[in-house]
C-alpha cells in the first residue's frame, strides 16, 4: 500500500508527512503541479493537503485528481482546502467564516464512519478562513462542530476534514491510521 500525498504547499505537509512516517505507512509526495499519472497509478490511496494561498493553478490541478479518485473508485482524504476543493470539485459550496478559525476544538461525531470508528468526539486542530457551507449531492456529514457543520464528510472512498488530522495528536494520528487502512 503507498498513499500519494499531494502538497500544496501547505505549511503543515511535513507533519503530514511525520504522521505517516510514525505509522508506517508508505508514500510519495508530489507538488501538486507535479502529479503524473504514473504517481496516480502507483498509489492505493490520496491525500490532498491544506494550502497557504488561493490560486487557480492550484484548484486546477487538485479538482482533476479529485475526478480521477472519484471515477477509478480510489480513497481520497482531502484535508481543510483540500476537503473545501473537494466540495467545490462536486459541486459543493465553501463560505468565508466571520473570523480566522485557529486552534483545537471538539467535533462531535453525528455518524458513525471508518475514519473515527467508535468514537463520539474527537480533539482537532484548525487553521482555517473558509469552511464547507453545501455538501455535493451524494455526501453525508459525518462530524460537526460550532464553528463548521461539516467537519468530517463522506461519499464512498472520498473523505474531507475541514481540520488537521495531522496537526490533532493521538486523535488525528488515529484518523489518518484509519485512512490508510481502508
Amino acid at each position: 500500500m503507498q498513499v500519494l500525498v499531494v502538497d500544496n504547499l501547505s505549511p503543515f505537509t511535513s507533519d503530514i508527512l511525520n504522521c505517516l512516517g510514525r505509522l508506517g505507512v508508505r508514500y510519495i509526495l508530489q507538488k501538486y503541479s507535479e502529479v503524473s499519472d504514473s504517481d496516480f497509478a502507483a498509489c492505493d490511496k490520496e491525500i490532498l493537503s491544506g494550502r497557504r494561498r488561493n490560486s487557480k493553478e492550484v484548484n486546477v490541478a487538485n479538482s482533476r485528481i479529485i475526478r480521477d479518485s472519484n471515477s477509478c473508485d480510489k480513497p481520497l482524504l482531502g484535508i481543510c482546502y483540500g476537503a473545501e476543493i473537494i466540495a467545490l470539485t462536486l459541486s459543493g459550496s465553501i463560505r468565508r467564516m466571520p473570523a480566522h478559525m485557529q486552534g483545537n476544538i471538539a467535533v462531535l461525531v453525528s455518524d458513525q464512519n471508518q475514519l473515527t470508528g467508535e468514537k463520539k468526539s474527537i480533539s482537532v486542530y484548525e487553521s482555517h478562513g473558509y469552511c464547507v457551507a453545501r455538501l455535493p449531492a451524494s455526501f453525508r456529514s459525518l462530524a460537526s462542530s460550532q464553528y463548521c457543520e461539516h467537519e468530517i464528510f463522506a461519499n464512498g472512498k472520498i473523505y474531507g476534514t475541514q481540520f488537521h488530522p495531522e496537526k490533532s495528536g493521538s486523535d488525528g494520528l488515529a484518523l489518518l491510521q484509519n485512512f490508510a487502512n481502508l
